[in-house]
């Protein structure tokens, strides 16, 4: 992933009928669950003591730890209507904020058959053919990308090859940065930011009355 438009709308299509529930809210103390009071899918607490804010519910726990007060943090860092993901993860210090993606390592295939496609006719179908389509590995998963990117080769055959080519085969595949942000903790993303937003919508009037 490099945008997330889709985790933002993923966020708003499955949190559409959440409620908030302010379970206790005494100065930097808050804990607020949101879920659908028909639906035990997608449901998620956030919690702050002084430091710290952990997020928590159907999936993977994050806590993130910086200034005293966590919203007020939040609330200053974020991106004009959006998160900020690279400033957030860096917060982050329990959870996998970053997970292998498929997409990046197409990008990284395609970057290196591009260039050598003019020098091996047929080389993006047979990549095609024995890494993407292949019956042995599958290249959702982290290994097995890797381990057919470095098993790779590719042969012309001696009346395509007047010039003697060897074979072809991916480079620098050690450095390929195969990790983006994990679709789950742009959820927790949004759901902090969302949460906020709604405690503080729901705190106006007590404001007002001030």
């Amino acid at each position: 992933m490099t945008d997330y438009p889709e985790i933002a709308a993923r966020f708003a299509r499955e949190t559409a009928g959440h409620q908030m529930t302010v379970i206790h809210d005494d100065g930097l103390y808050r804990h607020l669950r949101f879920a659908n009071p028909n639906s035990g899918l997608y449901w998620y607490e956030i919690t702050t003591t002084p430091g710290q804010l952990v997020f928590s519910g159907d999936g993977e726990s994050f806590v993130f730890r910086l200034a005293d007060d966590m919203f007020e943090m939040f609330r200053r860092s974020a991106e004009a209507g959006g998160i900020n993901a690279g400033y957030w993860a860096e917060k982050c210090r329990t959870g996998n904020a970053r997970s292998y993606s498929r997409e990046l390592f197409e990008k990284y295939v395609e970057k290196q058959v591009a260039k050598g496609e003019q020098y091996y006719p047929g080389l993006r179908d047979d990549v095609r053919e024995e890494i993407f389509d292949s019956p042995v590995y599958n290249v959702d998963y982290e290994p097995a990308a890797l381990m057919t990117a470095f098993g790779y080769e590719y042969y012309l055959e001696p009346g395509r090859n007047p010039a003697g080519r060897g074979s072809f085969h991916f480079t620098y595949v050690y450095e390929w940065e195969l990790k983006d942000f994990d679709w789950w903790f742009l959820f927790a993303l949004h759901a902090i930011k969302d949460a906020i937003a709604q405690y503080d919508a729901a705190r106006k009037p007590e404001a007002v009355a001030a």
